[in-house]
């Protein structure tokens, strides 16, 4: 079961595809328009969402209704803290400064969403 990424950026979204490759994940990187129908199809354990895409506000609430049990984890610029709460506000488990989520990146891979709750691990840079 693949860890869904749905990352504009192409540069960042090749990063987070190597850490999981290196981590030994399957990740599978998703456009923002199909993402809610495969999360649902290719049973996803993960999903992990660049919250300044393009309707992601809107993608977070259509996720959880394709696939409520798949945990969602944003990432946003740390200057804009209204987007973290409109985020949680429509339905994402956890949302985290881009920093933070470059940091805990390989032990949210390789532990799900409950590596954030472990505290602060080895800063893995991509």
């Amino acid at each position: 079961m693949p860890v869904l990424a749905v990352v504009p950026d192409l540069y960042f979204a090749t990063r987070i595809a190597a850490t999981a490759k290196a981590a030994g994940v399957d990740l599978e990187l998703v456009a923002a328009p199909r993402a809610a129908a495969r999360a649902a199809e290719a049973g996803a354990t993960l999903v992990l969402l660049d919250l300044h895409g393009a309707g992601a506000l809107a993608l977070v609430s259509e996720l959880k209704r394709h696939a409520p049990n798949v945990p969602i984890v944003g990432f946003f610029s740390h200057v804009d803290t209204a987007l973290k709460r409109d985020a949680l506000a429509a339905g994402a488990d956890a949302v985290l400064p881009r920093s933070q989520f470059v940091g805990r990146l390989a032990a949210l891979l390789a532990h799900g969403v409950a590596a954030l709750n472990a505290g602060p691990r080895e800063d893995l840079r991509l």
